[in-house]
């Protein structure tokens, strides 16, 4: 697997192992700019950059347009369906290679198919361009399509606590955990984990742990991550009117480039610099004196 962060728009890359093979797989993490007209993601052949497949996102016209310009410069016969992506919302695209077609996947959804006008393999080369901005690129060899389906993805209502559960799908940037719920009226504390696995023993890998304390009426909430059974070193805030005790709450942690965004009630309290890459959490697990009402991942 190959992994592309943060790459500046337009951006022109190589395919891993020199051109597309059957069961290569493309997940491209963006999202389109707040203004977006139309952006594009092109497999192309690098000699002279012309389409093998092109996928064109037209927010002026309300469709993606797909087409072959490849060997020519000719485009052929367009293949149009309704867009269904959002300016400014995150989103996360599949492109998988079969023998005859190309498949493709928005947030965890089939999307489209385009049948091979000519070979896969003289696509050697991704190119996106236009009003998008791109968090990451994924080069995968798999058998699964879609990688994440978004029908299982996290939203449970009134779990019991303890509660751990899969997210089903990529915590990508931009993407958040939100926890709806309510302190208890005498809490001791409680602690909400972003982590790799569901697991409780062996310890699993923790990005982001969130635990307000209550002990002793010093209210302070600890941050912290867990890596090999070890924690690191405790950044703490003041919980100050946020998060007190008997009161309901609706707490985000939201997945930027380089750190988690904490909201509580919508404003923002804290931030939370990566420790550890994010791309491993694909769990969430909750405990202590908390009342959870509902559990999503966004």
């Amino acid at each position: 697997m190959m992994t592309i962060n943060n790459p500046v728009i337009p951006c022109v890359t190589s395919l891993p192992g020199g051109c597309l093979q059957v069961g290569s797989l493309i997940i491209i993490h963006g999202q389109p700019t707040f203004n977006s007209n139309r952006f594009n993601i092109n497999l192309v052949h690098h000699g002279n950059m012309h389409s093998i497949f092109h996928f064109g996102a037209r927010f002026d016209q309300g469709q993606v347009v797909r087409n072959t310009n490849f060997p020519s410069s000719t485009w052929g016969h367009e293949e149009r369906s309704t867009l269904l992506f959002t300016r400014n919302k995150p989103f996360f695209m599949e492109i998988r290679c079969l023998q005859d077609r190309f498949m493709v996947a928005i947030d965890g959804n089939h999307y489209c198919e385009y049948s091979h006008r000519v070979s896969y393999s003289q696509a050697n080369t991704l190119q996106i361009t236009g009003d998008v901005q791109v968090s990451m690129i994924e080069f995968k060899s798999t058998n699964t399509y879609p990688t994440f389906p978004s029908g299982n993805r996290l939203n449970v209502t009134n779990p019991p606590i303890p509660f751990a559960s899969l997210i089903n799908g990529p915590l990508a940037v931009g993407n958040e955990i939100q926890v709806h719920g309510q302190v208890k009226p005498y809490p001791n504390r409680f602690h909400i984990n972003l982590q790799q696995g569901c697991q409780t023993y062996p310890s699993p890998t923790i990005a982001f742990h969130f635990n307000p304390r209550y002990e002793g009426g010093n209210r302070v909430i600890v941050m912290n991550s867990l890596l090999g059974g070890q924690w690191g070193s405790e950044q703490r805030i003041a919980t100050g009117r946020h998060l007190a005790p008997g009161t309901t709450f609706v707490l985000s942690i939201k997945r930027q480039a380089y750190n988690f965004d904490i909201l509580v009630n919508g404003t923002r309290i804290a931030n939370y610099a990566h420790r550890i890459g994010a791309d491993i959490i694909d769990s969430v697990s909750i405990d202590g004196d908390v009342i959870v009402n509902k559990v999503v991942a966004i």
